[in-house]
């Protein structure tokens, strides 16, 4: 029989999961709407796919901080039925800033559920099983990400475009059913002001945490406004569209599946080397996959590639979320808004930025760049840890 607090966790990861693959479903289809439909730029690809952190960045904190206020379960659903709503308007589309309109809509929803979410998990489980809690609550993450682009390409093509779009829709509302039967209200800590102050060592947590997080998930933004298109026009020349789709699916799901395979497996190793060691690590696997795609030439190193980047993932995204939620002693909803503010800021300033540069350069030189870049990062923020601890006061 699952206990309560086990509930309240795979609720959380079913909610994660739903959020996810709303996100990700659209990989597929922006595929077709740039090559087939609009025939945009990269510029543009990256702007509708940005369009979802333009809405949600800057609603992150105060979305935190009002579930600190009134509850974490009001943001949770509120967030979910904003976004099952959005989610519905993609198929009637007709120009593509009618795909931009409606990820701004996405993104909003998601800007007010993830603190709240996140803020729930920090506050019901202990500082001693906040990473297996927080490895359940990926594996949902990426369990979303993983489906969304395999199962979007697949209704998309043996279907129609509504098919996916209505599925996430559908996942959205049943986690909300979930939420307002089966999952209580926290009850709210008495707040102790003269312990609010941050410390040394949680202000450097916090930094090191949000700095990995905004340049590591800027690796999963890159792979669906440039790497998928780079794909279906460079390397699957001699294939049929539906078919360039498919295999683009294929590979972006298996990225995501090692992500969720691997978390239990992280949180493990986590316990042993700790979040930061572990988040660099997933920092120096993703530039290795970085640097690989730079000399890719055929469809099936593409999957090889994919592995080791979704391992990078799993790692770095485990071990920042986890560091971030130790650090917030109180008013745990605020410093997970913190966190997922520099979370999707990386989700939308780097496949932005990336877009243009790909125009500019071409994909090849961009995921060189972006290679070197974090091996760079890996080495600045582990000889600042040597000299300054960051788990001093956590």
């Amino acid at each position: 029989m699952v206990d309560r607090l086990s509930r309240v966790i795979i609720i959380t990861a079913i909610c994660a999961f739903s959020a996810q693959f709303g996100v990700t479903v659209i990989a597929t289809p922006l595929a077709w709407w740039v090559v087939e439909e609009f025939e945009t730029t990269w510029f543009v690809s990256s702007l509708i796919f940005s369009a979802f952190t333009i809405a949600s960045t800057p609603l992150e904190i105060p979305g935190g901080i009002l579930s600190d206020r009134i509850g974490r379960r009001p943001l949770i659903v509120g967030g979910l039925l904003l976004y099952a709503g959005a989610s519905v308007l993609f198929p009637f589309a007709r120009v593509a800033s009618d795909l931009i309109f409606t990820r701004l809509l996405q993104g909003a929803g998601a800007g007010i559920f993830f603190p709240a979410i996140t803020a729930l998990i920090t506050e019901t489980t202990s500082y001693e099983n906040r990473g297996h809690a927080m490895s359940i609550y990926n594996i949902g993450v990426g369990a979303g990400m993983a489906l969304g682009p395999a199962v979007g390409g697949l209704l998309f093509t043996r279907y129609n475009i509504f098919m996916p779009f209505f599925l996430c829709a559908g996942f959205a509302l049943v986690s909300v059913i979930l939420v307002s039967l089966l999952v209580p209200e926290p009850g709210h800590k008495a707040i102790d002001r003269a312990k609010l102050q941050v410390t040394g060592g949680n202000r450097s947590a916090i930094m090191a945490s949000c700095i990995i997080i905004f340049f590591g998930i800027g690796v999963a933004a890159i792979m669906t406004p440039v790497f998928a298109p780079f794909a279906a026009k460079e390397l699957m020349g001699s294939l049929s569209l539906p078919e360039r789709l498919e295999i683009i699916g294929y590979i972006l799901s298996a990225m995501l599946a090692v992500f969720t395979i691997l978390q239990m497996l992280f949180s493990k190793l986590m316990k042993h080397v700790g979040e930061l060691n572990l988040s660099l690590l997933g920092l120096f696997l993703c530039g290795s996959g970085m640097l690989a795609l730079y000399f890719a030439t055929a469809p099936v190193e593409l999957f090889m590639i994919s592995a080791v980047l979704g391992a990078g993932l799993g790692a770095l995204s485990l071990g920042t979320l986890t560091l971030a939620s130790k650090s917030a002693k109180t008013e745990e909803g605020k410093v997970m808004g913190i966190y997922y503010t520099l979370f999707y800021a990386g989700l939308g300033a780097i496949p932005l930025f990336c877009g243009w540069l790909s125009d500019v350069s071409g994909p090849r030189i961009l995921f060189l760049g972006y290679a070197m870049l974090l091996f760079v990062l890996c080495v600045v923020i582990w000889i600042y840890a040597l000299f300054r601890p960051i788990f001093r006061s956590i």
